[in-house]
């Protein structure tokens, strides 16, 4: 991770000089930034989006301070701790990616009683006034893994789906589009397992991903893993098994892991989505809003499928932000 992106999050929050929303004179904007973690490289890649935007803006004259606040504990009650300290202080708008969205909206206070600019990042919310989203369209995202299923196993064959966890609409939005898009176009493939989670830890996912094999190994042809750790996870199990190569594997995002894995063979597929586009996006979506623009409901970041055919291109290498900052999920 670069230096300077570091030495942010040790940047105090002083909030005594930052204007309020709202006011006609030239100080800086402030927006804060409340990711789901801090730990991850995909919150830190979001984070390099907001930063670069800020850099353009100031470029063009419009100065902006990016306040970043997470928690390496991807903790709801935290996470609404952190925002509601926020929404205390004099700043020009905030972006959010809530962990739990129907829950977390019911028990912030801006929702009802802030007119403080809003954008959600990656994860909608059930808001109380309008909002705009920035996020990826996690349901087309499913039905691009399907679609590379189905190409892989010529549309013949037993497909095992390794699930997220409940709770999180994005991954349930994934595997809906990616079932739906099995079961309309390739009616000869079998969903032979639908119901395995992996979860967020490790231990969790290998657990759920070693059970599938074992039950499944001599008989599945393709895994798609609709999250990261699943991903890892059973690119994992399958060497373990000497399955790597033999059985065709798509995750969804990207990880140092499973980009080596792409180039290898031994992952076929990642759809990735762009966390530094979405932090890009939202910073330059609320300034435009302060400066008298509209806020769009819907932002999209896009969505890539990244084989060993195109990982080396110039549209997947800046899809995954390598040539802006080191994070890439």
């Amino acid at each position: 991770m670069q230096s300077h992106l570091i030495a942010l999050f040790l940047v105090p929050f002083l909030f005594g000089s930052i204007p309020i929303y709202g006011q006609n004179d030239s100080k800086e904007l402030s927006i804060a930034v409340v990711p789901k973690g801090t730990d991850k490289e995909r919150w830190k890649a979001i984070h390099a989006g907001a930063l670069k935007a800020s850099e353009e803006l100031s470029a063009e004259g419009v100065s902006v301070r990016i306040l970043w606040k997470g928690d390496n504990a991807a903790a709801r009650d935290k996470q609404i701790q952190v925002v509601d300290t926020f929404t205390g202080q004099r700043l020009s708008g905030i972006l959010v990616a809530s962990l739990d969205e129907s829950q977390f909206a019911g028990n912030i206070r801006f929702d009802r009683e802030s007119d403080l600019p809003m954008v959600y990042i990656e994860s909608g919310l059930d808001a109380d006034r309008p909002i705009s989203y920035v996020a990826t369209d996690n349901f087309q995202g499913g039905s691009i893994g399907a679609e590379r299923i189905g190409q892989l196993t010529e549309g013949v064959g037993n497909v095992i789906l390794l699930r997220h966890r409940q709770g999180d609409s994005n991954a349930e939005a994934r595997e809906a589009g990616f079932i739906e898009k099995i079961k309309t176009s390739y009616p000869s493939i079998r969903l032979i397992s639908i119901d395995q989670y992996s979860g967020d830890s490790m231990s969790q996912a290998d657990e759920a991903s070693e059970y599938l094999l074992n039950r499944y190994g001599r008989r599945v042809n393709a895994v798609f893993a609709s999250s990261v750790t699943g991903t890892n996870s059973m690119l994992n199990a399958l060497r373990n098994f000497n399955l790597a190569g033999q059985v065709f594997l798509v995750g969804y995002d990207a990880s140092n892991a499973s980009l080596d894995a792409i180039k290898t063979g031994e992952i076929q597929g990642l759809v990735i989505t762009n966390p530094f586009r979405m932090g890009y996006l939202g910073v330059s979506t609320l300034v435009d809003y302060i400066q008298g623009g509209n806020m769009p409901t819907m932002v999209d970041a896009g969505v890539t499928l990244v084989t060993m055919a195109n990982i080396e291109s110039t549209e997947v290498q800046e899809v995954l932000g390598l040539n802006k900052t080191e994070a890439v999920r």
